[in-house]
Formats: C-alpha cells, sequence, structure tokens
C-alpha cells in the first residue's frame, strides 16, 4: 500500500493496551471478565495460531482490494452488502462478508465452525449451542489507501433521548436539543450501567475484533464505560447540531487532540478485542498500516415475537436476501437467519437499502443491489429521484 503522509507526520497512538499474559487461560474467566468490567475491555488470545486466521486474512485482503472504487462493481458487485466508505470513497468497514456475491465462503463456514462455536459456549452463561443462537452481523474493518482516516469519538449506546437504537438511514441525533439535557442523559446513563451489570452477568452472546492481521487502530478510554462523562468528554460527544441549537456544554476540545486516558488496542494477529459499547472509543487509521479486523459474534435467541416487522437499519438490509440464507452452510445456521428476518423488512427507498456510493450509481443509470422495481425506476429518473422518494 501506499503511504501518502511522510515518517514525520504518519499517526501513532500515544499510549497502547496489548495482551496480558496472566489472562491466557481461554474462555470466560473469572480474571478476564473482572477486567472487562473495570476497563471496559479485554484482549484475548484464544485463536492465536488458529488455522482460520491466514485464510480468513487472506480474504480479507481480497475483499478489501475488491471494494476499491476503481473497481466499482467489476471484481465482487458490493452492492449486494454495505461498504462504509470514506469522503474520497475508499472502504473502511465492509458487511456482506456471507453474501454469495462476495465469493468468499470462509467467513460463514468460521462463523460456524467447531473452533469459533467453542469459544463461544466457553463464553456464555451456560453455554450456548448452536440450536438457541440468532443470526448477528459480520463485517470487516480496513484501511484506505490513500488517507488516513478517522471516526468520531462515540458511544455505541444510546445515551439520549429515549435511549431506543437509531436508524443510520434516518441519523436524528442532532434534531431535539432537549433530548441531550442533562436531566435526560443522567437517566439515559442509570439504565446504561444497569444494562452493563446484567450482560456481564447473563453473557447471552459475545461479539469480537479479532485481528487477521496485527491491529492497532481502536482506540478507547478505559472505564469510560460505567462512569459519568466529564465536562471534557461531554463536548467530545455531543453532535455539533446541538450544541449549535444551544445545548449547554463546556467547549473544551479542539477536535485534533488526544483525549485524557485514551489508549490504542493493539493486537496481534488471532488476539481479539471484547468490549463493552458504552466505552468512549473510536478509530484511527493510516495507510500503509494494515487493518484486517473481523467483527463476528453470535447471541442467544429470545424466542418468537408479536411485534410487527420494523424496516431494517440500511447497514443489514442486504442480509435479508433469501442467497444470504441459502449460502450458510448448515441447517441450524438457516434456522438463526429465520429468527433474525422475522423481526426485519425490507424499507422502500434507496436510503434504506444502501450507502451513498451505490445510491449515487443507481440515479447514474446502473440497474444493482436488489434490482427491483424501486432500483429500475430511480435508474430511469436519474438525478430527478428525490431522497427517500418511494414506488409511484
Amino acid at each position: 500500500m501506499s503511504n501518502s503522509q511522510s515518517p514525520s507526520t504518519v499517526y501513532r497512538a500515544a499510549a497502547f493496551a496489548d495482551f496480558k499474559p496472566e489472562l491466557s487461560a481461554p474462555g470466560a474467566t473469572p480474571e478476564r471478565l473482572a477486567h472487562l468490567e473495570e476497563h471496559g475491555f479485554v484482549i484475548i488470545n484464544d485463536f492465536v495460531d488458529n488455522p482460520w486466521i491466514p485464510v480468513l486474512r487472506e480474504a480479507g485482503r481480497r475483499i478489501t482490494e475488491a471494494c476499491a472504487p476503481e473497481n466499482e462493481y467489476s471484481k465482487i458487485d458490493c452492492s449486494k452488502g454495505y461498504v462504509h466508505r470514506t469522503g474520497n470513497d475508499e472502504p473502511w468497514a465492509i458487511r456482506g462478508l456471507i453474501h454469495p456475491a462476495f465469493g468468499e465462503p470462509c467467513f460463514a463456514e468460521f462463523h460456524g465452525s467447531p473452533d469459533f462455536l467453542s469459544f463461544v459456549h466457553s463464553w456464555c452463561n451456560g453455554g450456548l449451542e448452536p440450536e438457541d443462537m440468532v443470526l448477528g452481523g459480520l463485517l470487516l474493518w480496513c484501511n484506505p489507501r490513500q488517507k488516513e482516516n478517522k471516526l468520531s469519538w462515540h458511544r455505541d449506546v444510546t445515551w439520549w433521548g429515549t435511549g431506543e437504537r437509531y436508524f443510520a438511514q434516518r441519523d436524528e441525533r442532532g434534531s431535539d436539543p432537549e433530548a441531550y439535557s442533562e436531566e435526560v442523559e443522567r437517566i439515559r446513563w442509570k439504565e446504561i450501567r444497569a444494562n452493563n451489570a446484567k450482560s456481564l452477568k447473563e453473557r447471552n452472546g459475545v461479539s469480537m475484533f479479532l485481528a487477521l492481521a496485527d491491529d492497532e487502530c481502536h482506540e478507547l478510554i478505559p472505564g469510560s464505560h460505567n462512569r459519568w462523562r466529564t465536562p471534557f468528554e461531554h463536548d467530545v460527544l455531543l453532535p455539533k447540531a446541538v450544541k449549535e441549537q444551544g445545548v449547554p456544554h463546556t467547549p473544551s476540545w479542539n477536535g485534533e487532540d488526544p483525549l485524557p486516558g485514551q489508549v490504542a488496542i493493539r493486537l496481534k494477529a488471532g488476539e481479539a478485542l471484547i468490549r463493552n459499547g458504552a466505552t468512549i472509543h473510536t478509530g484511527h487509521t493510516v495507510p500503509g498500516r494494515e487493518r484486517n479486523t473481523l467483527s463476528i459474534g453470535w447471541s442467544r435467541w429470545s424466542g418468537p415475537s408479536d411485534e410487527e416487522r420494523s424496516v431494517s437499519d440500511v447497514r443489514h438490509a442486504w442480509q435479508l436476501d433469501p442467497a444470504v440464507r441459502e449460502a450458510l452452510p448448515h441447517e441450524w445456521m438457516k434456522t438463526a437467519w429465520d429468527r433474525w428476518a422475522e423481526r426485519t423488512k425490507l424499507g422502500d427507498t434507496l436510503e434504506d437499502r444502501y450507502p451513498k456510493f451505490d445510491i449515487d450509481r443507481v440515479k447514474a443509470g446502473a440497474v444493482i443491489g436488489w434490482r427491483g422495481e424501486l432500483e429500475r425506476q430511480a435508474a430511469a429518473a436519474g438525478e430527478a429521484w428525490e431522497r427517500f422518494q418511494t414506488l409511484s
């Protein structure tokens, strides 16, 4: 990979967290759980030297290269998945790994392998068997080739408003200043801490960042999952839009300087990060320093639901394709897919189905992705097709 930055300007974290040999015992040991509870993360070594790692590493490299913007859909029809891209369309995270259009069945095979299932069983309280699972997502973290890329600092939980999960295609995080009042935030924080304790005790699933190559791109503030944020962190986390609408805060951060206490998680190939999503964290990649890390896990099925199906988050809409189900290597995995799919449905707009990269190409005349009437009409209309427009 080329590096467009001089050595003196290439970003490097100021502090690192590495695997601790005293946490080598496999599974959910008391020592590992105590570290996770205190710091909000733990690094495990259960897959070091596992024969799956080099297989997945090479597949990850092929997919990352195939999703380069200049390839569009010539190597992989990535409109069948969901690719997160930078401003110049370089991929930084890739969803769709188990769709047959991606041509890399090893990801689904590893997801359902005895090696991975054995770990999941060992981590979950009371064990977790395949017949009790519901399908979760997989994605590949990669690094853009041309420019440094960093995400905003955030938590993976909704710490504002009602606390309900938001949909990526209708991101309204900055639309209501009242949702960010300290009174509301403290209510949400009480719920978050209670959920932290419940999740750690019950362990009804496990998700990890499994390094297929050495990785130091994930950065977080240890302990931030379980304590009230500082005024400085409040300034970091608040959306710009609500600041501009007058939400009280203490301007503290220039948008560039390191945050107090932040560390980069340094993983060797085969090591994995398990973390609490309430930690304040980010991702930071630079050209020439590979990121090839798999986000993967399983969860316990909570049983059938009487609730009406909701429109899928756009990031997961591709997974509703029946071709995904048919490509899964085990019948129990297809059952796990059924359990996930019974609660969600495909949306009726381009924004419910695709990232901007694909929408731009539909409006340029390409019929891609689901290749249905919506895509055909939008391709015919071009730029006249409006945001969130549905079929007439």
